[in-house]
């Protein structure tokens, strides 16, 4: 019975650790693309690009090439699944913003979520450790 209830205890521990790593990996995820998303709000919202006539631009692996910047026209900005549309800045920087704040919301969900999970962690490691003492003093007090 002993037994069965450490296994429990130590499954537990594990699936609730697990979750914790998830939860931290999905965060990650989601800061680094706010950070994204910030680059490219500042881009749109920055004064000193529009009076920039050449800007680098990455075109990928760690390559720039120069380029030059028309941001009196519409903006392609891609709506999922490889689709792109065409839209002004202005409703491009009001999507960024409204983007920004969901994934600040659901950052902040996902840590509450953390919280709770380590504080149940937290709580069931301290009474399985606090159990396991007294286990060893009733074997003590038996001898």
């Amino acid at each position: 019975m002993e037994n069965e209830s450490r296994i429990n205890v130590t499954e537990e521990l594990n699936y609730l650790r697990s979750l914790i790593e998830s939860i931290d990996g999905q965060v990650n995820t989601l800061i680094r693309g706010l950070e994204e998303l910030r680059k490219a709000h500042l881009a749109l919202t920055d004064t000193s690009l529009a009076s920039s006539k050449e800007t680098r631009v990455a075109i990928g692996a760690g390559i720039f090439m120069e380029a030059t910047l028309k941001l009196d026209g519409k903006l392609l900005v891609p709506i999922g699944s490889d689709i792109f549309i065409h839209e002004d800045p202005a409703a491009a920087r009001a999507r960024l913003e409204e983007n920004m704040k969901e994934v600040e919301t659901s950052i902040s969900s996902l840590n509450g979520q953390r919280e709770e999970i380590s504080r149940r962690y937290d709580t069931i490691l301290a009474a399985a450790q606090s159990q396991s003492g007294e286990n060893r003093d009733v074997r003590r007090n038996q001898k």
